[in-house]
């Protein structure tokens, strides 16, 4: 059985972010900490399968659900300041959430603009411990993102469609090199990692995607 905990965390007047923790009555480990896109929320698929494999391997999973999109002070950031908001409001959510806990490992889960703070947290490293990556449709085209996965040390796993607008193949190519970072490149695939008018190919695409995420937890769940 689980226990599911819903709220908000008041960062500021301007910011108060949405959660979901979802934990088991026995003791876990483990946790998956997902970050989702600005349109693409946890209540879609990919997040929602993804959230029941963490929970089939006893890792607890904690959805932040920022809301970016509706804040009007946000988009009157520039996008250093935004990428800082970001960063802010998902270590305000992991700080205040997860305070009295003693989770072993931390497994990071985003997509998107959450790739982002994720890149962030890839360096600075402020709450992330025995940590385990998994980047889908990540941002690659900015800079940050690039180098989280080029320079990783940390267990990690990309998954992107060669038909995602931030799908650039020299990049992906480059960070295949990284041997921490296993790379799923699914093929006509956009950046919702479904294919284009084609229902069924975009559920054989969604299985692969899941398979691929389960296949990576079971081999680095402690």
């Amino acid at each position: 059985m689980y226990q599911l905990t819903e709220g908000q965390v008041e960062r500021n007047e301007y910011s108060t972010i949405p959660f979901k923790w979802i934990r088991s009555e026995q003791p876990n480990n483990s946790i998956c900490i997902m970050l989702p896109g600005l349109g693409y929320t946890t209540k879609r698929p990919l997040f929602h399968y993804a959230t029941g494999v963490c929970l089939n391997n006893r890792i607890d999973a904690l959805h932040v659900n920022y809301e970016f999109a509706k804040n009007e002070h946000f988009k009157k950031l520039s996008e250093t300041e935004q990428e800082d908001w970001m960063y802010e409001d998902v270590k305000a959510v992991v700080r205040e959430v997860l305070k009295d806990t003693n989770y072993e490992q931390c497994f990071l889960l985003s997509k998107s603009i959450g790739t982002i703070p994720m890149a962030m947290e890839w360096t600075e490293k402020n709450f992330i411990h025995n940590s385990v990556g998994i980047w889908l449709t990540p941002l690659i085209k900015y800079e940050n993102v690039y180098q989280a996965l080029l320079k990783t040390e940390l267990p990690s796993l990309c998954i992107i469609g060669d038909q995602d607008h931030h799908f650039i193949e020299e990049r992906i190519n480059s960070i295949k090199n990284n041997e921490r970072l296993s790379t799923v490149v699914i093929p006509n695939a956009d950046h919702s990692l479904e294919i284009k008018e084609d229902i069924l190919a975009s559920i054989d695409a969604a299985k692969e995607v899941i398979t691929a995420i389960q296949e990576f937890i079971i081999k680095n769940k402690l």
